[in-house]
């Protein structure tokens, strides 16, 4: 596999997770709460996997946004566990929903990226 569809599919992978995000954040800043809401469940599964590098639940999408959710010096950008984990119980507020806004950013900053190394 050569170096620019390795750079392409993780392109598409930071873009779906900003994606989601962006619906999710949407969704919660129209008042619908609703664990059970596609969305919602997927973004509630990624972010408790993705806790502790995605290795408990071994699974690469979360090791991915993990690794895509970290500072440059390696530091995570939000407890991504807890924040899986008052979505699924409905606990959101303002404070919540500028934790995910951070996360969009943080997105956003590694797929400009992705993008300037294959351009």
């Amino acid at each position: 596999m050569s170096d620019l569809s390795v750079l392409r599919g993780l392109y598409a992978r930071v873009e779906a997770y900003g994606s989601l995000i962006d619906r999710v954040i949407q969704q919660l800043g129209q008042g619908r709460v609703d664990p059970t809401e596609p969305d919602q469940k997927q973004l509630v599964q990624l972010l408790i996997n993705a806790n502790g590098h995605g290795l408990e639940s071994q699974s690469l999408e979360a090791l991915m946004l993990d690794s895509l959710l970290r500072t440059n010096t390696g530091e995570p950008l939000a407890d991504l566990k807890r924040l899986g984990e008052r979505l699924q119980s409905g606990d959101v507020d303002q404070a919540y929903l500028g934790e995910l806004e951070v996360l969009a950013q943080g997105l956003e900053q590694k797929r400009v990226e992705v993008a300037r190394l294959y351009v």
